[in-house]
C-alpha cells in the first residue's frame, strides 16, 4: 500500500511538471544562474541581472489552437517567473508561436500593471516603451576600470522596432533561449559594452537573440 501511494505522488509530480511551459537561458549546454562565472573565448564573464519579456503564446496541433495572451516578464532572479501556464498540457500540441518582446499596443497601453508595472524596471518612457531584454554583468574582456557591461534592448517605432515573431515546434515543455552565440557572434564586449536606448543597434542586437530560442 506504501508503494501504491509514493507511485500516485510520483505520477502526479510527473504530470505536474510536464503541464506547464518552463522556460530557460542558457550559456551554451548549460543552465544560467547569476553570479556564475561562464567562459567567453579565452576570458570570462558573469552576469548580474537578465530579464525579458515573451507575450502573446499560441499553441497549435493540426487544426487545434489554443491562445494565451498577454505579456510575461522573464526574470532569472524570480524562478517563480520562469513556470508559466501552470497545468497547461503544453505537449500534447505540436508547435508554439510567441512574440519576443511586446507588440506595440502593450507599449502605449493604459496598463501598467502585473509584467508592465514600471517598478519592474523595464520600462523607459511614454516615447520609448518597454525594455525588450535586459541584461547586465561583467567581463574580464572589458577593456575598462568596473568591467561592466550593460544591454537595455528594446523599442516599438519604426524603423527601429525590436518585437520578433518565433515559431518553434514542441519538442518538450521546456522553451530555451541560449544567449552564448550572441555573446560570441553578436556582442563584441571589447568595444562595445552600452546599448540603452533604441536604435539599429537594439534591432539588430533581439534580432540575432530570437534565433536562439529552441524547445526540448
Amino acid at each position: 500500500m506504501k508503494q501504491f501511494f509514493i507511485f500516485i505522488i510520483f505520477l502526479v509530480l510527473f504530470q505536474q511538471a510536464h503541464t506547464q511551459l518552463n522556460v530557460s537561458v542558457y550559456w551554451g549546454k548549460d543552465q544560467i544562474e547569476l553570479e556564475k562565472y561562464y567562459k567567453l573565448g579565452k576570458d570570462s564573464l558573469i552576469f548580474h541581472e537578465l530579464k525579458f519579456y515573451l507575450s502573446d503564446f499560441q499553441f497549435k496541433q493540426e487544426s487545434r489552437k489554443h491562445l494565451q495572451v498577454g505579456p510575461k516578464l522573464l526574470d532569472l532572479e524570480d524562478t517563480n517567473s520562469l513556470h508559466l501556464f501552470s497545468g497547461f498540457p503544453v505537449e500534447e500540441y505540436q508547435s508554439i508561436r510567441f512574440h519576443f518582446g511586446l507588440d506595440s499596443s502593450y507599449h502605449v497601453s493604459e496598463i501598467v500593471d502585473g509584467p508592465l508595472n514600471p517598478m519592474n524596471g523595464m520600462y523607459w518612457a511614454w516615447n520609448s516603451g518597454y525594455i525588450q531584454f535586459k541584461c547586465t554583468g561583467t567581463s574580464s574582456l572589458i577593456p575598462l576600470l568596473d568591467k561592466t557591461f550593460e544591454f537595455h534592448l528594446g523599442g516599438y517605432r519604426e524603423p527601429f522596432e525590436t518585437v520578433e515573431s518565433i515559431q518553434l515546434p514542441i519538442l518538450g515543455n521546456k522553451l530555451i533561449l541560449d544567449i552564448k552565440p550572441f555573446f560570441e557572434q553578436t556582442v563584441d564586449l571589447p568595444l562595445i559594452q552600452r546599448v540603452m536606448i533604441p536604435g539599429k543597434m537594439a534591432q539588430s542586437y533581439c534580432r540575432n537573440l530570437s534565433k536562439s530560442f529552441r524547445s526540448e
